[in-house]
């Protein structure tokens, strides 16, 4: 599977875990949609640690790789 963010420096000095706020700075999603994916149940997978949501980098990634869309189609 590629990675989107391969060319980036962001995306290379990432952490492997996010809150939010990161997460949407690395997705290019607003903090707020993200919070509205995760009320509707949708979004990429996160965690509750200690009541804080937290993303995995790898998830993030998977996420955004499977909402690709093939333009050439």
């Amino acid at each position: 599977m590629n990675n989107l963010h391969t060319d980036s420096l962001f995306a290379k000095n990432a952490p492997a875990n996010m809150r939010p706020a990161r997460a949407a700075q690395y997705t290019g999603v607003s903090k707020s949609h993200l919070a509205k994916l995760r009320m509707r149940g949708e979004g990429p997978t996160y965690a509750k640690v200690a009541g804080c949501v937290v993303y995995r980098r790898a998830d993030l990634d998977a996420w955004l790789q499977d909402n690709l869309v093939d333009t050439a189609a």
